[in-house]
């Protein structure tokens, strides 16, 4: 399976809205066990980074608010096109976000955070994240490494549309999934040629210096920023390929780092190849995984019939002989046709592994889709995707770089050696035993197709060392049931540490840090603010059961299924939290979609929070409802007022309030006085 991005970090979005739920109970901070006491290492800052001021060496570096996020400040650094070439006098600007610590400094904590590669740091930054203890002791960094966001972007983004969507819309009538037939493989070798001239072409004489955009080089600006703000030490975070990032510089500048943190991690020491198949094996892992813990879930065991796995790969064969059409609807209440393609399907189940409230939804929509519908996946294959549900046109994802993943991928690892022809013989040949629905998700084992013709890609076997980060405490968190950074990976890479500490969930997501826990979250903030580290070198976080969030039964189909109008309502209330328009929207603008028996339902920012409109929007039949509502993130007040119609006719007020997960409703309803609460 072509993943367009290899290894990416599930984004935190909707903090508040998903605090707390009625009928989708959050996942539970579980009471973490005893913990050892922590030893004392000595004092997180180095004296010369105490005495750096910030706030004055931001006004020397021309700094000024950032637009992309106002909570920090931008400075640009000019850096060498190439750290490691003296006689090359060329130069990039690369700029970095400094959110100054707000009391005692103690230095500059360095985030190393985007996904990808190709993820943008500074738009997608964020001060949430963190406790206040470490925001009054530490300067919060984050930056866009070069080629992306402000850092001289580079991108081919028609060049990357077309063969995105060429993938994604092509039916394989051939045999079996993948490049099974001479045909299919001459096909893909040439796509893949013609994506790398027509993304080139398109970049234009920038195309030349696409070699100087690997990650060792994007290490060396971090050290340039370093050296700008005069700092002797700082603290580095790295999460999903921002460990490579992260363990690129502490191999080159072990010195001067106080202390690291890996969060999802990398196993450097892989070849292209080898991590294209290790990640194959963990989506595999983790998709069986969740359809093992549906059949434990009384409710999700119900809406699939006890066996989900059945349920999966009969879903995956049917698509993959006989892809299906189905009727989408738009917000403008037409409907149309469109083509379910096994690709679609593989890339929907791979990036709904990522979390255990995308595994969830999944379920959710392989539920609809083993009823004949299918809907609600195509909902989530066009949030994931980035296509546009009305034209079904790529668009994109506006803090992510699909060029720079290819420019930094295909820089960075090699994908067998050999010319391009000889490579992607190799490639072709390993990809065979991957092809069809068993595997059911086969990673992105052709990548290296696209490599075999990308500009200074490596024509010989790439190795690196591992590392050591000798005299760096470094922390490696992880989780058994990471699917883009395996966690075998992140044990390989703890192994050869020479101060490391493994903090893992058995279960779990891509990334575990700041996800709510007190494991990891404490462990990593008493070693920033207090310099202690666990007194054992490997800790199991307790989450609990951490496969899927607990499942949410799919929405009766008719209005008389329900009481009374308080659990109408509540379980709208839930299915649009789960709306995957809104549960994965930045709420940067307005939104419409069409309710799922007609009508719309449209949100968008408001000055208190979320606002929200149905116009004759139905969640099911014989219920249509129209009005306002809004949530008020300051009061945790989610209100509808709204006319109703359809089985009965009414005005009613909905409110749910989430900081006492209370809900009621009020008003007239098929003649009746209603005062209902719960």
């Amino acid at each position: 399976m072509k993943i367009k991005k290899l290894i990416l970090v599930f984004s935190v979005l909707m903090l508040g809205v998903l605090a707390c739920r009625l009928f989708v109970p959050g996942t539970p901070t579980p009471e973490s066990p005893a913990s050892p006491q922590p030893v004392v290492t000595g004092a997180p800052a180095t004296s010369t980074s105490a005495k750096v001021d910030m706030v004055a060496k931001l006004k020397e570096l021309g700094g000024q608010p950032c637009k992309e996020n106002p909570d920090f400040t931008c400075v640009t650094i000019q850096v060498p096109l190439d750290h490691f070439d003296p006689s090359n006098s060329k130069t990039l600007d690369v700029v970095f976000a400094v959110a100054p610590a707000k009391g005692e400094r103690y230095g500059m904590y360095i985030q190393a955070f985007p996904g990808g590669p190709g993820g943008e740091g500074i738009s997608t930054g964020s001060l949430s994240l963190f406790s206040d203890s470490i925001l009054e002791h530490y300067d919060i960094v984050y930056f866009d490494q070069r080629g992306v966001g402000l850092s001289h972007p580079l991108s081919c983004p028609v060049a990357y549309a077309k063969d995105f969507m060429n993938y994604m819309d092509r039916v394989d009538h051939a045999g079996l999934e993948g490049y099974d037939t001479p045909p299919e493989q001459q096909a893909a070798t040439d796509e893949a040629h013609t994506f790398v001239e027509e993304c080139v072409t398109e970049i234009g004489p920038d195309a030349s210096i696409l070699g100087f955009f690997g990650t060792n080089q994007v290490a060396e600006d971090i050290e340039t920023f370093r050296q700008a703000i005069g700092d002797d030490k700082f603290m580095l975070y790295g999460v999903s390929y921002g460990t490579a990032v992260a363990q690129t510089y502490a191999a080159a500048h072990p010195e001067h780092l106080s202390g690291l943190i890996l969060d999802g991690t990398m196993d450097l020491t892989l070849t292209g190849e080898e991590g294209a198949f290790a990640q194959e094996k963990a989506f595999n892992k983790v998709l069986v995984a969740t359809l093992q813990a549906c059949d434990a879930d009384q409710y999700c065991a119900a809406d699939l019939g006890g066996n989900a796995l059945a349920v999966y790969d009969n879903l995956a064969t049917s698509v993959s002989k006989n892809p299906p059409t189905y009727e989408f609807p738009l917000p403008s209440g037409e409907k149309v046709k469109r083509t379910f393609t096994f690709n679609q399907l593989e890339y929907t189940a791979a990036y709904q592994m990522y979390s255990l409230i995308g595994r969830m939804l999944f379920l959710r929509a392989l539920a609809a889709a083993k009823d004949g519908d299918l809907v609600p996946m195509a909902h989530l294959l066009y949030q994931q995707a980035h296509i546009d549900p009305v034209t079904f046109n790529y668009v994109g994802d506006p803090t992510f770089s699909d060029t720079m993943f290819y420019a930094v991928l295909c820089t960075d690892d090699s994908f067998y050696s050999g010319t391009p022809q000889e490579r992607i013989a190799q490639i072709i040949a390993a990809g065979q035993a991957s092809n069809g629905t068993v595997p059911r998700l086969d990673g992105s084992v052709y990548t290296g197709l696209d490599c075999a013709y990308w500009p200074n890609s490596p024509s010989k076997v790439v190795k690196k060392e591992p590392l050591v980060a000798e005299g760096v405490p470094t922390f490696v968190l992880d989780a058994t049931l990471d699917p883009a950074t395996p966690f075998e990976e992140g044990k390989a890479v703890f192994q050869h540490l020479a101060d490391g500490y493994l903090l893992y969930v058995n279960g779990g997501q891509h990334s575990i840090f700041s996800r709510g826990y007190d494991c990891p979250d404490t462990n990593v903030t008493n070693f920033l603010v207090d310099g202690k580290v666990p007194d054992q070198r490997e800790t199991l976080c307790d989450w609990g059961d951490a496969v899927i969030r607990p499942y949410v039964p799919r929405i009766q189909a008719q209005a008389s299924d329900y009481a009374n109008p308080l659990q109408i309502l509540a379980t709208i209330d839930n299915e649009i939290q789960l709306q995957p328009e809104f549960l994965y929207s930045s709420l940067e603008e307005t939104t419409s979609v069409a309710c799922p028996d007609g009508g719309s339902f449209t949100f968008g920012p408001s000055s208190a929070g979320v606002s929200y409109s149905f116009d004759n929007c139905a969640y099911l039949k014989g219920f249509a409802i129209t009005g306002a509502g809004s949530f008020d993130l300051s009061n945790g007040l989610f209100t509808v007022d709204a006319q109703v119609s359809g089985d009965k006719s009414g005005t009613l007020t909905y409110v749910h309030n989430h900081k006492n997960n209370s809900v009621s409703v009020t008003g007239q309803y098929g003649g009746q006085t209603i005062d209902l609460q719960h």
